[in-house]
């Protein structure tokens, strides 16, 4: 059905719309609310700047007294330790912890960076002798913890190199495998690459060059301080190229620009642990670790919270859709119990209007030969009103024009021609109102009204009140061929019941015809046969030869005229007799029929298989009558007449057969054979009125089957008659 269709497209889209509701903060996340992939704005570019200025003033204000040597602090150093170890430890797990969600290899390389970062501290701070163990790290040599520090602060800038070269959009190369299998790859990649490290500088650690001479620096150090400090420099430029600056671009930057100046004071500008370039660069460090944490935590609070929003703008929208639905529902149900329009609009009008969020909403009737619009049903917000009587004029609704052509109707009220309707609207609130049209087959209906103080009508909106008015269009439609369908059948209703009393009384007039012909024309009858009969018993010595003949052709013929008249009225009866339908036993009525027929007959009867039928055995019993009678009749003069009996259901209905071998006919003349008083042979070859086949016909007729014949003059003949196997 049209019906079905549409509100099936209507229902697929709104399932639509709601899975796309369920998505709006998976959706929403990779497109810009993390630190990857959102673009750095003028604001996070001031922010960054501001940070680079205050640590190249710091920088350039400390770097001449790098060398001024201050008081040993032996608790700064675990401090510190701990510091970075537990901040580097945070920043992976939350870039681990993005990279389950957006799959991008450049945050995988970074998390595996600050792992590697945080391992690195472990060991370094394992490496002060007195620290955490009496020796240090067991194996250890005096060049372990510079070589420690060095090989950490060259790894780290190195990986960032390799995020910020990986196709100028690290965040958008997406790793194919499974998230946690990578991790767990990574994870051990950074602890291998960790604990080799620590082994090259204990184990193999009289094949590292010397760069510290106790606590002061020895001449290779600014050579290695140098090669780490410019892998920092280079991941600076590396990072400024990258065709698309995020966020967290932004913050790498700054992060590099702590750790030049962290190397630069620490390694190169100062003269060995302990002065105020070696505490100065320890303090760039811990800023560098800090930053980007500070920046995750920062935006996964402000992810929460959008994500948060995010959940219940779902939940209001998927609200709405279930309302939406609802109301649709309603119509659809209403439609199935044939419920008048009016009963319709009032059941959704009030939902309808809350749903919309407007001032008022009305369901119209446009009259366009009378060019006026009636309410059918309209809601605001403190009362509804249900039923027709407030009329007005189509300009009320628009351009009436564009409305048959499809199209809405934004109308302001405060622009209208002054009147009541006019002020009745500006006196609920609605200052502007939509008029959404009622089409269905083409033809304008009705419209679908609504209007609040606001001149501003959401798509969201829109979509709701067009969907409504398509479907209430439709029940519109469907009500008015309700209504003409039922006009119709009353009309039919009124002709049947007229035929009806004409047909009882054809049939009254028909049976008083019977009744006088049975009476009118068998009293005479009688009267002649009668006559003759005295005739020929008084009077038969005194006839010759040729008079006794005309006497006995003359009762011979009422005879005749007498089973003519019963045949004739047997006939008649038969179109006005009901069926009295019962399982009838074809074998049990054949083989009655049979004995009562047979007589003194030589003719062989076989009677095969013949299967029950549902009927009235009464009138079946003459349609077996006649055809046997025929086929004991018809066959009389054969050498060795035989008649054969049987039956084969063949699809839906089961098909009787009565053969003989007697005079048969010829197939050109078939179609006379079941017409009444037609007969291919003469009375004197075989007697019979002419009207048993008519019987034969009428009575197979009235119970839903039909009857053919097949026949060769002097090959016999074969009549069939088929039975639907279910009562009609």
């Amino acid at each position: 059905m049209s019906t079905d269709a549409a509100h099936l497209a209507q229902f697929e889209e709104s399932e639509a719309a709601v899975r796309s509701a369920r998505r709006v903060s998976e959706a929403a996340a990779p497109a810009g609310l993390f630190l990857s992939s959102m673009p750095a704005g003028s604001g996070d570019r001031k922010l960054a700047f501001w940070f680079v200025a205050c640590s190249v003033l710091v920088f350039f204000t400390l770097a001449p007294f790098a060398k001024t040597p201050l008081i040993p602090v032996p608790a700064f150093i675990p401090l510190y330790q701990s510091a970075l170890i537990v901040g580097d430890l945070l920043t992976a797990l939350l870039f681990f912890n993005q990279f389950r969600i957006l799959r991008s290899r450049g945050l995988l390389i970074l998390a595996s960076a600050y792992l590697f970062s945080a391992l690195m501290a472990v060991a370094h701070g394992l490496s002060f002798p007195g620290l955490f163990l009496a020796g240090g790290l067991p194996g250890q040599g005096p060049q372990t913890t510079a070589w420690i520090y060095f090989l950490w602060h060259a790894i780290v800038p190195a990986l960032v190199i390799a995020y910020a070269v990986m196709d100028g959009e690290g965040e958008k190369v997406e790793v194919m495998s499974r998230p946690s299998r990578a991790i767990l790859l990574c994870i051990g990649a950074a602890l291998a690459l960790a604990a080799g490290l620590t082994v090259l500088t204990t184990a193999g650690h009289p094949l590292l060059p010397t760069v510290m001479a106790g606590d002061r620096d020895a001449p290779a150090k600014v050579i290695v301080a140098t090669a780490s400090w410019m892998l920092s420099v280079i991941a600076l430029p590396l990072l400024w190229r990258r065709r698309l600056h995020s966020v967290l671009d932004l913050w790498l930057m700054v992060v590099m620009c702590a750790w030049v100046f962290d190397i630069a004071l620490a390694s190169v500008l100062n003269a060995g642990r302990y002065d105020i370039g070696w505490y100065a660069g320890r303090a760039y460090g811990l800023i560098a670790a800090m930053f980007v944490l500070v920046v995750l935590l920062l935006e996964n609070g402000k992810l929460y919270a959008q994500l948060a929003g995010a959940h219940a703008a779902t939940e209001r929208a998927l609200a709405r859709h279930a309302e939406r639905l609802r109301i649709l529902h309603q119509i659809d149900l209403s439609m199935v119990a044939a419920k008048p329009t009016e009963a319709i609009a009032a059941a959704v009008i009030q939902p309808l209007r809350e749903l919309l969020g407007v001032s008022r909403a009305i369901v119209n009737r446009i009259d366009l030969a009378a060019d006026e619009v009636e309410w059918i049903a309209a809601a605001g917000r403190r009362r509804t009103h249900v039923g027709p009587g407030v009329r007005y004029s189509t300009r009320m609704m628009g351009d009436v024009e564009a409305l048959r052509r499809g199209e809405t109707q934004l109308v302001d009220t405060r622009r209208l021609p002054q009147g009541p309707e006019t002020e009745a609207l500006l006196a609920s609130g609605v200052n502007v109102y939509m008029v959404v049209p009622m089409i269905a087959g083409g033809e304008l209906l009705g419209a679908l009204s609504f209007g609040s103080e606001s001149d501003v009508f959401p798509p969201e909106q829109m979509g709701i009140a067009r969907e409504v008015a398509t479907q209430l269009a439709i029940a519109m439609s469907q009500a008015r061929l309700l209504e003409r369908v039922q006009g119709h059948a009353a009309e039919l209703e009124t002709k049947v019941l007229e035929r009806t009393a004409e047909l009882e009384a054809v049939n009254k007039e028909l049976a008083s015809f019977s009744y006088s012909v049975s009476h009118d024309l068998r009293a005479p009858l009688r009267a002649v046969d009668g006559y003759a009969r005295m005739l020929e018993e008084d009077y038969a010595p005194r006839l010759d030869d040729e008079g006794r003949r005309l006497l006995t052709v003359v009762r011979e013929s009422a005879g005749r005229m007498g089973q003519l008249i019963d045949d004739l009225l047997a006939f008649s009866r038969l179109g006005r007799q009901p069926l009295a339908r019962q399982a009838v036993d074809s074998a049990t009525l054949v083989r009655e029929v049979i004995d009562e027929v047979r007589g003194d007959s030589r003719a062989s009867i076989e009677v095969g298989e013949l299967q029950s039928t549902p009927g009235d055995r009464a009138l079946l019993k003459q349609v077996w009558v006649n055809l046997i009678s025929n086929a004991l009749k018809y066959s009389s003069k054969a050498a060795a007449p035989r008649v054969e009996i049987g039956s084969q259901v063949e699809g839906e209905e089961t098909v009787y057969c009565v053969r003989d071998n007697g005079a048969g006919f010829d197939m050109r003349y078939a179609a006379k054979l079941f017409g009444v008083f037609q007969r291919l042979h003469s009375n004197d070859e075989f007697p019979g009125t002419g009207v048993g086949l008519a019987i034969v016909q009428r009575v197979v007729a009235r119970h839903g089957g039909r009857v053919w014949a097949e026949g060769k003059p002097g090959a016999g003949a074969s009549f069939f008659f088929s039975l639907p196997q279910a009562a009609q």
